[in-house]
């Protein structure tokens, strides 16, 4: 298929799964990703409820976000049996995209060697279990996880199987990540374009207030921003992926938003449609 364009639920919040696809269905967008807790509100005893509601907003599941605190060893049995239903949970809705994320970074320490080699071991056994059900498993470097700088992802992505592992790149984190950089998205791209395969489009501005702890004791990225509203290089990013033939799914991703989301979504797509010359 060529390039389409879906949208994450994130912008909604934990409550808010029936608002966005409501909101979607009138934005025209045909795909969405959505946080593991789908999974483990529908699980498979309301699997023909779930389907039932993405069928009325003619919808369809494209990616599920999971992986976990991957770098503690103790907890790897855990967390591949966990990712492995989230991808039976992708089979059985006609997707084939797992976001392994990262565990939050350790204060203002970069992670170990051996942290790193453990999310390594981690992520490949997730990704093998994940194969069998026909989904691939994509990591996906976050800023204040453990795989938040240059180094780190490229110390991940020269370890990892690239039989089972993948990348979900995301234009701003690789840009907030690290600030230092001004060309870090378009680095990123450019190096892993034959492993990229899925993506997270946002914007960041710098200027806006960058965090702040939400419901539940969670910290909320605050200064990503709509499409075109910041200053991540996104039509330098999707050039890269129109040269190297990337055939795939962009989702739209906003963690936080000072309008509505449906405000919000709306200008990212005109952006897209516009500056982008990408369709839904």
């Amino acid at each position: 298929m060529a390039i389409r364009v879906s949208c994450h639920g994130i912008t909604w919040g934990r409550d808010g799964l029936l608002q966005a696809v409501q909101d979607l269905k009138t934005l025209g967008f045909r795909g969405f990703e959505a946080f593991a807790f789908v999974a483990d509100d529908y699980g498979f005893g309301r699997l023909a409820e779930f389907q039932n509601l993405l069928a009325q907003h003619n919808l369809q599941l494209i990616a599920l976000y999971g992986g976990g605190a991957m770098h503690d060893a103790s907890l790897h049995e855990e967390l591949v049996a966990r990712n492995a239903r989230l991808a039976r949970f992708l089979q059985a809705n006609g997707a084939n995209r797992l976001v392994l994320g990262p565990g939050r970074r350790p204060g203002s320490r970069k992670p170990s060697r051996e942290e790193l080699l453990n999310m390594v071991h981690c992520m490949n056994e997730i990704g093998r279990r994940s194969l069998e059900y026909g989904v691939i498993s994509c990591v996906h470097p976050h800023f204040n996880t453990m795989v938040e700088k240059l180094d780190e992802i490229d110390f991940i992505m020269d370890r990892v199987d690239p039989r089972y592992v993948a990348m979900c790149a995301d234009t701003a984190h690789f840009r907030k990540g690290n600030p230092d950089v001004p060309t870090a998205e378009v680095d990123v791209f450019r190096k892993y374009a034959e492993r990229i395969k899925y993506v997270h489009l946002k914007d960041w501005d710098p200027s806006l207030p960058p965090e702040a702890i939400g419901e539940g004791g969670t910290a909320v990225i605050r200064d990503f921003t709509e499409l075109g509203q910041g200053i991540v290089n996104l039509k330098g990013a999707i050039n890269i992926l129109r040269e190297t033939g990337y055939d795939g799914w962009l989702t739209i991703e906003l963690d936080y938003t000072r309008r509505t989301p449906f405000e919000s979504v709306a200008m990212s797509k005109d952006y897209l449609l516009n500056e982008l010359q990408l369709d839904l």
